[in-house]
């Protein structure tokens, strides 16, 4: 055997699919340290079925399967680059060939990883070569911006540039960018110490106004649930408050933000004044007219609320803010419903997609509901 054809070989990774596609095909893929880093083409027998082009993907999770003497794709591929890999799983494999275009995409994909992204995938969507995305790379950052949708602006790659990331869903890039555009969130974010992905998640979701120290309930270890609990109590906040944001500009901690909740939740249901709940009442009923008829029958153990009295009191009952709930439950948006057993709980039912669905569910305070409670629900709410 030649020198070439040693060569050759020792720089292919091949995985034989036969036993998984039923049929006679084999995928080989040229590795890190190859003269076309990653590039790859199928076959069956001599005969060349796909070839890849510049940023297309193979399909495959080729950076942990295997072929029969046990190689990788990702053998040879240095530790930063396959770090950059899992923060986009997704598009992985395109970032990785990506990086191995040349030195200065390594250097960019380093310092700002964001915009790396950004670039790949506006690169992956305009179907480039090689020598196309080589020249990209050769533009000045404000200009990679502009290409990713962005405004071309000097503060703000300095600010995507700070971004720390953790691992991307494929749609987040598109609300990614949408919150970039945003220039009342670039005023929030320019001015936070420790930028995280986490922050352009959370700005995303907001419905409710800003205010300045909004961004430090967040950090980089807050999860999908930690956000959704944020959006929820900021929205009841804010309801109580008569959508005064003035009430939230010292709120900089999750205490906090629950601390102010508490105390407008106890000035919300009146304590102890049931005349003042019945007068609240009869203001709801002027002005959304009857309470709306249950969507879902109820069952034993959980029963609808029927009244706008009634919703004050559930409210007053288990000491949270359901009964600020009134415009969502006139608009057919949500529905209140209580669990008398096994589980004393406040259920809220929301109209997704032309059906009900669970939305919240809490005990007293706002407590968790037991896991059991939950499955109980969910079975009653997804029953036909």
């Amino acid at each position: 055997m030649t020198t070439t054809a040693t060569q050759r070989m020792e720089n292919t990774v091949v995985f034989d699919l036969s036993s998984i596609l039923n049929y006679a095909i084999q995928l080989t893929v040229q590795t890190w340290d190859s003269s076309r880093p990653l590039h790859w083409f199928s076959q069956t027998d001599d005969s060349v079925l796909a070839e890849g082009r510049f940023l297309e993907a193979p399909g495959l999770p080729l950076f942990t399967l295997e072929d029969d003497s046990g190689r990788r794709v990702s053998d040879g591929i240095p530790e930063s680059v396959l770090k950059l890999t899992c923060l986009m799983p997704a598009m992985d494999f395109e970032l990785a060939q990506a990086c191995a275009a040349s030195s200065a995409a390594c250097e960019l994909a380093e310092s700002s990883p964001l915009l790396f992204i950004l670039l790949v995938d506006y690169a992956r969507g305009q179907s480039l070569t090689l020598d196309e995305f080589e020249k990209l790379l050769a533009l000045k950052r404000t200009s990679i911006l502009e290409k990713a949708g962005l405004p071309a602006s000097k503060s703000l790659v300095k600010l995507v540039n700070r971004i720390k990331l953790s691992p991307l869903l494929p749609w987040e890039l598109e609300d990614v960018a949408k919150t970039l555009r945003r220039t009342e969130f670039i005023e929030l974010l320019r001015h936070h110490p420790n930028l995280h992905l986490n922050h352009l998640r959370f700005l995303r979701r907001q419905r409710q106004q800003l205010w300045p120290g909004m961004l430090y309930l967040v950090d980089s270890q807050s999860s999908a649930l930690d956000i959704t609990w944020l959006c929820r109590m900021i929205r009841d906040t804010l309801t109580m408050a008569e959508g005064d944001v003035q009430r939230l500009r010292h709120v900089r901690s999750r205490d906090a933000l629950q601390d102010l909740h508490d105390r407008l939740v106890g000035w919300f249901n009146n304590l102890g004044s049931e005349g003042k709940r019945k007068a609240q009442a009869a203001a709801l009923e002027q002005r959304h007219g009857d309470y709306p008829a249950p969507p879902v029958p109820a069952i034993e153990g959980i029963e609808p609320l029927t009244s706008w009295l009634e919703l004050l009191e559930e409210g007053v009952a288990m000491r949270h803010c359901v009964g600020s709930y009134d415009q969502r439950v006139a608009d057919r948006e949500v529905f209140i419903y209580r669990m008398i057993h096994p589980e004393r709980l406040t259920i809220s039912l929301a109209y997704r997609n032309n059906r009900w669905i669970v939305s919240e569910v809490r005990g007293s305070r706002n407590a968790n509901p037991p896991t059991r409670a939950m499955d109980y629900i969910r079975r009653w709410v997804e029953t036909p």
